[in-house]
């Protein structure tokens, strides 16, 4: 004896249409599972290429001599100390240089 096909059964909640949407039709409803798909992937964060970066880190430095900072974009109180003691080892004689570190071999 054969067994007889399983039939899709139309519920109360299910509507069965004679033909299948087209995908301009499914992009159009803000609530299709498409549509949904479609602004997600539009709204995710893109990653820049190497190349752009580097065109940003050089806008930035144009910007920062533009603005006078002699290529720094970091400054703060730390540099400031940072910079005050080079300047002062570069006006104290260097007489005695550093004994050099010997390596082991």
């Amino acid at each position: 004896m054969s067994r007889g096909k399983k039939q899709r059964k139309i519920g109360a909640f299910m509507t069965v249409l004679e033909r299948k949407p087209k995908k301009q039709e499914l992009l159009a409803d803000p609530t299709s599972k498409e549509a949904r798909r479609k602004r997600a992937k539009e709204d995710r964060k893109k990653h820049k290429s190497v190349y752009e970066k580097a065109q940003g880190t050089q806008n930035a430095i144009e910007r920062d001599k533009a603005a006078g900072r002699k290529g720094t974009r970091h400054g703060g109180p730390l540099a400031d100390k940072i910079r005050k003691l080079n300047a002062a080892r570069q006006e104290q004689p260097s007489e005695a240089p550093e004994p050099a570190r010997e390596q082991d071999s």
